[in-house]
């Protein structure tokens, strides 16, 4: 090896994964010191991610569709180093991303160099043979169980229709190891989503299919007795409502979209615009605060208070998750003025993987989105702290707080993770 050039040897990295060489061979050194140059720092679990690689990606020509991961960037100038490769495989193995310090008061962690674990406590079970892809939303923690609920969903195949589930998941707290397994509310819920607790009750956002308008239903977590509280707005039927959100009074603001009409294929056409709507479960008020004329709200989706409940998140899609011109951002609605209407939206954050799913927040103002590959976290003014990463092909989908821990449900298992926070309704 001694006669081989240095160019030779970063030809050679480009097509050989640096893990077929010993830790101590030249390639690897070299292949490291030049990472270390970068400022990338590697610990046990945590992988600090400097600016000086994410502001001038080490490749000279690469790209990366939206539906896909950062460590799923494509190399494309057959750079000989093999430097962007091998970052990208770092990233990939790491199961926290940090992008700023502040991340390690999250982790609870002084720096990269500790360890921190997230636990995988649940593997669903496959999904029946018309889906596309499950989905597990609709997470919510109520203390009268100790238990979470969480929505089961199978977007259908072309020519195909979700299908009518008589059941939700319920992760059962009160044993030395967390057990989930399928229970049935009563009535069942039709194509139950998005949930919040409030008041010793469950509220569940339904999105109805052909016979059953969609709406919210209530349910007593320990019988599972459901009852429609909400599913009309002066005759005309909700279109698909997805998520849920409740102030400490009972205020309710609530998404709704074309998914039954436009993923589903479940439901019939939809004759309103898609927005976000505010019920009032003391009074009955029903109206709309925000709807796709805003030209922001083509697809509405998770929905989520600060711990004031001063400050309203909602997340949109667009038409298609793999559409480049769809809408993933986080949008931050000031709720102080205008007597519960919702004043004009700043953009808090964009999606870089896919777009956020169910959002949550903790007790410092800080976001927390469900996307593809990971749960990324935002502090108050919307700067990306880290990724909480989860199994490769997996998306985080929604989560759930439970004191300090944070229940992540993706598509195909469920995780948690101890942080140094609570989250904001846990207050």
């Amino acid at each position: 090896m001694a006669t081989v050039t240095r160019l030779a040897l970063w030809a050679i990295a480009a097509v050989v994964p640096a893990s077929c060489y010993p830790a101590t061979s030249p390639l690897n050194i070299d292949i490291e010191a030049r990472e270390a140059s970068l400022g990338l720092l590697i610990g046990p679990s945590v992988v600090e991610v400097p600016a000086s690689i994410r502001n001038v990606f080490p490749a000279k020509d690469f790209n990366r569709p939206v539906t896909q991961t950062y460590w799923q960037t494509e190399v494309r100038s057959g750079d000989p180093s093999g430097i962007a490769n091998h970052t990208l495989r770092q990233l990939g193995n790491a199961t926290f991303l940090a992008f700023d310090r502040g991340f390690y008061d999250v982790l609870g962690i002084k720096d990269y160099r500790q360890p921190k674990k997230v636990e995988t406590i649940f593997t669903f079970p496959a999904g029946p043979s018309y889906a596309n892809r499950m989905v597990h939303d609709g997470t919510v923690y109520s203390p009268e169980c100790n238990c979470i609920f969480a929505a089961e969903l199978y977007p259908p195949k072309p020519g195909f229709s979700m299908q009518f589930l008589p059941w939700v998941w319920r992760t059962n707290l009160n044993g030395t190891a967390p057990v989930t397994e399928k229970v049935y509310p009563d009535p069942p819920l039709t194509i139950a989503n998005g949930a919040y607790y409030h008041d010793g009750a469950v509220y569940w956002q339904q999105e109805g299919n052909y016979t059953t308008p969609g709406g919210i239903v209530r349910m007593d977590p320990l019988t599972l007795k459901t009852a429609v509280v909400l599913n009309n707005y002066l005759g005309h039927r909700f279109n698909s409502p997805n998520d849920v959100v409740m102030t400490k009074r009972g205020v309710a603001y609530f998404t709704d979209g074309y998914y039954g009409f436009d993923n589903f294929n479940d439901t019939i056409k939809p004759e309103m615009a898609n927005g976000v709507w505010r019920w009032d479960s003391k009074t009955g008020n029903v109206r709309m605060v925000a709807g796709a004329g805003t030209g922001i709200f083509t697809n509405p989706n998770g929905v989520a208070l600060n711990r004031e409940e001063t400050t309203l998140y909602i997340t949109a899609r667009g038409f298609a998750s793999a559409d480049a011109d769809g809408n993933r951002n986080i949008y931050q609605f000031d709720l102080t003025a205008n007597q519960g209407r919702i004043a004009q939206p700043l953009l808090f954050a964009y999606s870089d993987a896919g777009f956020t799913d169910g959002i949550k927040t903790d007790k410092e103002g800080r976001v927390y989105g469900g996307v593809t590959g990971s749960v990324d976290i935002f502090d108050p003014q919307g700067t990306l702290l880290g990724k909480i990463n989860v199994a490769p092909g997996d998306t985080a989908v929604n989560m759930a707080w439970v004191k300090n821990w944070l229940y992540i449900y993706g598509r195909d298992k469920i995780y948690r993770v101890q942080l140094n926070t609570v989250g904001s309704q846990m207050l």
